[in-house]
């Protein structure tokens, strides 16, 4: 039966750890085994086997990382068998509550921790000789539409992000359902195919050999196009130009949105001549000609005139509303020709990211769930991303793993631990 040492065959104890990740918490597990499956497990339990098998799976991911970068240069890319059309790469953060580990019971120095989150997407893509897409689309041409996804956005606060931002970025995932369905599929956006994912509390120098490691192994590397997504953070595209130099780095377009319908408000007081402001800026963008919005915005800079040195500006001075815009589309305008990547049938938005944040989020995060900052922590989300993949590599994982050493079974007759 193939059973270690906590006695669970692997179709039981996969039930259970898939039951671990689609319920809310531990305890919610147990009751929904001890109805579905009749299987009496306390939620203490349950914690100790999550924990354990998650871990094994940080392992031999760090494991694969390591091998991975250790490899001599310039690196072999691993062929597939079915060589990506298009290899996407969408990167985002989220969050989750964390508590100080070996503090005894209890919720010991609660705090907020970034989660970083990567989503590899083989998609079918087309290429066009002209733009299929000139004009702005409908969703970012309904006011109501964008007052709530930038209201979304806006409402995000700064806990859980460990890593600095671009000037202006906001932190944390976009809490918004909005964000998650814009740019409504149309026939020229590349379709996912498959997808596979990765999450981890590591800091991004660690993550990105992660990033990198699960798009080897997927062929990314052999794909005839390549890109990689993400929202303004300068962690995104320094792992972008460290270990996807060669994928096409875009800026989401969503970003963009925000940024130039929030200026628009900040200077025009009235809702018409905002509106079209904002359509005329938005428009600009879309078409790949950030350049001239950030000169007209460098005109209305003169026009309100300079920010007074050492002195913070009040809540929404439209010239500080003016310098984050200005700064986060020239800082990110090399990712921004957006005619272009859509002629090469490219993704200009990164919902999928926010989409696979929100997955994540919806087991790790609440104000009332706290994780160790160590051990179960960490494997919570690796459990957590397994299943949001389109393989089976939990189910693999728990028939294929090395059983533990301290394992019963793994001892020889002389009661020794084997080698």
């Amino acid at each position: 039966m193939k059973l270690d040492g906590h006695g669970y065959s692997p179709s039981i104890l996969h039930r259970i750890l898939h039951m671990v990740v689609v319920t809310g918490s531990y305890e919610d597990a147990a009751t929904s085994l001890s109805v579905s499956s009749e299987l009496s497990i306390s939620s203490r339990e349950v914690n100790k086997l999550a924990t354990a098998i998650g871990t094994e799976m940080a392992g031999d991911r760090d494991s694969r990382t390591e091998q991975y970068v250790a490899q001599p240069l310039p690196r072999k890319a691993t062929k597939v068998d079915v060589c990506p059309d298009l290899a996407a790469i969408f990167c985002d953060g989220g969050r989750m509550r964390t508590r100080r580990e070996g503090q005894g019971t209890g919720v010991h120095e609660p705090h907020w921790r970034e989660t970083k989150n990567a989503g590899f997407h083989r998609m079918q893509s087309q290429s066009f000789t002209e733009d299929p897409q000139p004009d702005v689309p409908q969703c970012f041409r309904d006011q109501a539409y964008v007052e709530k996804l930038v209201n979304g956005l806006k409402s995000l606060k700064n806990e859980g992000r460990e890593e600095e931002t671009d000037a202006g970025e906001p932190s944390g995932e976009t809490d918004t359902s909005a964000s998650t369905n814009a740019g409504t599929t149309s026939a020229w956006q590349p379709k996912t195919l498959f997808r596979t994912c990765i999450s981890s509390l590591a800091d991004s120098k660690t993550f990105g050999p992660m990033m990198a490691t699960e798009a080897d192994r997927r062929g990314f590397f052999t794909a005839a196009k390549q890109a990689f997504l993400g929202d303004g953070l300068a962690y995104n595209w320094t792992i972008q130009k460290r270990w996807f130099p060669s994928f096409t780095p875009i800026a989401d377009f969503v970003h963009v949105v925000e940024y130039v319908y929030t200026t628009a408000k900040a200077i025009h007081p009235e809702v018409a001549p905002r509106w079209q402001q904002y359509l005329a800026w938005a428009t600009a963008c879309w078409q790949g000609r950030v350049g001239d919005v950030i000169e007209e915005l460098r005109q209305w800079q003169a026009r309100l005139g300079p920010l007074v040195k050492g002195q913070p500006p009040p809540d929404g001075d439209p010239r500080s509303i003016l310098q984050s815009t200005v700064t986060y589309l020239t800082n990110n305008l090399p990712r921004m020709d957006y005619a272009h990547y859509r002629r090469n049938g490219l993704p200009v938005t990164s919902s999928q990211a926010e989409s696979l944040v929100k997955q994540i989020s919806k087991r790790v995060k609440g104000t009332e769930k706290f994780f160790n900052d160590g051990r179960s922590g960490e494997a919570i989300l690796q459990l957590r991303a397994a299943i949001l993949c389109d393989d089976t590599r939990l189910e693999t994982w728990i028939r294929t793993r090395p059983i533990s050493p301290f394992s019963p079974r793994c001892r020889d007759p002389n009661n020794k631990i084997s080698a």
